[in-house]
């Protein structure tokens, strides 16, 4: 019986060791080894950003849109900021695509831009507009005059609102139709973008802001010249019946003032306007405004 046991003891011993001896997995390494040898998980993927790209195959459909920005009124209660983004809603590369290059200039766009009364105490925000909407942008035309760098053609339908209840809500809807036209001089970095804009409105509010487009009007302007990596302007003029609307945006990259090492731009705003914000869509805003733009 004894020898029996060991024998059965003897076996499983040798059993485990041959185990151990042809599974790499079970071969653990001393902590020194692991320190010296190379990880491949993290040399391939060095940022929890490169693991996140992995799981969002539909990442390279999200662009910036209009300007992002946080800016500080000269008058701390006319403080302002906005975000937005541009999100591509069908496969550019996908069947539909293929036969109808078209519908790669879908997108779904976004834009909130909020006015923040930084001298009050709790300092509230005064006023908040929501504009999502659907548009479509062509590729570059091919018809385009061969002094121009780049011609366009955006079309979409836009909503906006201010998000508030009873006597203080505003929305209304528009459907607008704008050319982009681009100059660049690739030798010196200089660029002038020209962009009309027209529109007109649909079921506008006509208990809170039926006489909405008497102060925006139907028809802007909008102007940006400047150089690619140093200061840029942004004009936009409007026109309405009450009266004319102007707001300048000047946006400088700082990284060169701070050893190449902040990439934000340095932003002012002067504006002098009709309907800025929609809560007080009939008084006129003047404001000088200065912060940061991540993108303009």
């Amino acid at each position: 019986m004894i020898s029996l046991r060991l024998a059965s003891i003897l076996f499983l011993t040798l059993w485990l060791a041959l185990t151990f001896q042809n599974n790499p997995l079970a071969a653990e390494e001393s902590p020194r080894q692991k320190a010296n040898q190379p990880n491949p998980d993290v040399t391939e993927y060095p940022t929890l950003e490169d693991l996140f790209t992995l799981y969002q195959p539909y990442l390279d459909n999200i662009s910036p849109y209009e300007p992002i920005y946080f800016l500080i009124g000269a008058n701390p209660e006319r403080s302002k900021f906005q975000f937005s983004f541009r999100y591509r809603l069908l496969n550019s590369n996908g069947p539909l695509a293929a036969g109808n290059s078209w519908v790669k200039g879908l997108h779904f766009g976004y834009t909130q831009t909020s006015f923040w009364d930084l001298k009050s105490d709790s300092a509230p925000f005064e006023d908040t507009s929501y504009k999502p909407e659907l548009f479509h942008l062509t590729d570059n035309l091919a018809w385009r005059p061969s002094w121009l760098k780049g011609l366009f053609l955006q079309s979409g339908l836009l909503h906006e609102s201010n998000g508030q209840a009873e006597d203080l809500s505003r929305t209304t809807n528009i459907l607008y139709l704008k050319p982009i036209a681009i100059l660049y001089d690739q030798e010196n970095g200089l660029g002038l973008q020209v962009v009309p804009k027209v529109w007109f409105y649909f079921r506008n509010s006509e208990e809170h802001n039926k006489d909405l487009p008497d102060y925006r009007g139907y028809f802007e302007l909008g102007v940006k010249a400047g150089e690619a990596d140093g200061l840029v302007t942004t004009t936009a003029l409007r026109w309405a019946r009450e009266g004319g609307s102007i707001q300048v945006d000047f946006d400088l990259p700082i990284h060169g003032s701070l050893s190449e090492n902040l990439e934000i731009y340095l932003h002012c705003q002067y504006v002098n306007a009709l309907a800025e914000s929609m809560l007080h869509y009939r008084e006129r805003t003047e404001a000088f405004r200065i912060g940061i733009s991540f993108i303009r």
